[in-house]
């Protein structure tokens, strides 16, 4: 199938590719169909297949941040039918900046996929010592930060 997409144009995209969203994200409730785009070699983009201007850059924590854990509660493991930890991928949303280096994070809120059943959910939990913003890379008179 052809889609437009907000960042490569129009793409041909094999519907294997989809990862559903089955109740959306956070704030694009209606998004239900998303595909990972490679961005570079460790970035992706989050693009809506329905809609174009919707389109997120994003990037694995483990690659940025040492200490970077998520524990999944039992009943969002079933929501998304994970059988087994191999099943899953974890993905966090980037807020790019300009310069680069002031880019961002959300490690507070990582997308959580299913690569089995191609089904993901953004995991919002209800207590968190992560960050919403926590900087890519360190500046330059600190050491790299292991959340």
């Amino acid at each position: 199938m052809k889609i437009f997409t907000k960042y490569f144009g129009e793409q041909e995209v094999d519907a294997s590719e989809i990862v559903t969203f089955p109740a959306g994200l956070p704030g694009f409730s209606d998004e239900k169909r998303f595909i990972f785009q490679p961005f570079g070699e460790v970035f992706s983009i989050l693009q809506s297949i329905d809609r174009t201007e919707i389109a997120f850059v994003t990037t694995s924590p483990f690659l940025f941040f040492d200490r970077y854990s998520v524990d999944l509660p039992d009943h969002f493991v079933r929501q998304l039918a994970v059988q087994s930890e191999s099943d899953v991928a974890v993905r966090v949303i980037v807020s790019v900046q300009k310069p680069f280096s002031e880019s961002t994070a959300n490690l507070r809120a990582p997308v959580i996929i299913n690569t089995r059943d191609r089904i993901g959910k953004q995991y919002i939990p209800e207590r968190s010592s992560y960050s919403l913003r926590e900087r890519l890379m360190p500046k330059a008179d600190t050491p790299k930060k292991g959340v």
